[in-house]
């Protein structure tokens, strides 16, 4: 190669690194309008979140998804999170669920192209739905399908009926995209403490003792009637919020 041509060769390259450098991100609103293609590589660390690791490996494109009822924490509550995760230690370590909710969906993968229209689908199949109320009563042991982590939950009493009939009005659209339905045996439940690893006959053996737990707090200011006015579909890190009548 001729000296002029190493130079022109050289000076592109050049160019094109100075090019690669200064090259902008893409701003967090255009990212909204644009598929996951866009979105930052996510790489999972266990160590980040409590040694917790991803049911479903982050792929472009794929949005994990749910339909749960939210719940509220407030003091007692937290209060009584507090005295189980002291009752329980130091034979099983508990951690707090941050965000407790009653999910209405398993965890499923939507793609980016079936988001908009899967949510109409679900508003449509809940329009006529009414609110109502929910009550729990008691705690019960549960862990995920691969047993690695156990929780605690309240299992829900008063207000099953609603729950029941949502979850088949929710099967009909996810089978429409080809998904799994929620669990043929389901036990409606909110979790509100986890630890890792299948801790389940140790939690048992101590649920007689967490359940005296439960009824005192019952006794005391914690209310756990709750007006349930809307559903939350999570897709990804976008919420939406389907309303009751």
């Amino acid at each position: 190669m001729s000296n002029g041509l190493k130079l022109l060769s050289g000076y592109g390259s050049e160019e094109e690194d100075a090019e690669e450098k200064q090259r902008l991100p893409l701003p967090d609103s255009l990212k909204e309008n644009f598929p996951p293609p866009f979105e930052d590589e996510v790489i999972d660390d266990p160590e980040q979140h409590d040694g917790r690791s991803r049911r479903y490996p982050h792929q472009r494109g794929n949005w994990n998804s749910i339909v749960y009822i939210p719940y509220q924490r407030d003091v007692p509550f937290d209060l009584l999170c507090d005295q189980i995760i002291d009752h329980c230690n130091p034979t099983v370590a508990l951690k707090k669920i941050q965000e407790p909710h009653v999910s209405l969906t398993r965890t499923f993968v939507l793609l980016y192209h079936w988001i908009d229209s899967f949510v109409s689908s679900v508003k449509g199949s809940l329009q006529t739905f009414s609110r109502f109320d929910l009550q729990f009563d008691g705690l019960k042991v549960y862990c995920n399908e691969d047993n690695s982590r156990t929780f605690l939950a309240l299992t829900v009493g008063f207000g099953k009926m609603e729950i029941y009939k949502t979850v088949q009005l929710l099967d009909k659209v996810l089978g429409e995209y080809k998904l799994h339905p929620f669990y043929d045996e389901a036990s409606f439940h909110m979790s509100i403490v986890w630890a890792l690893g299948n801790k389940k006959t140790e939690l048992e053996s101590m649920i007689p003792e967490l359940n005296k737990i439960f009824d005192a707090s019952l006794n005391d200011n914690l209310d756990l009637t709750i007006p349930i006015t809307n559903y939350i579909c999570k897709i990804g890190h976008k919420i939406y919020n389907l309303k009751l009548l």
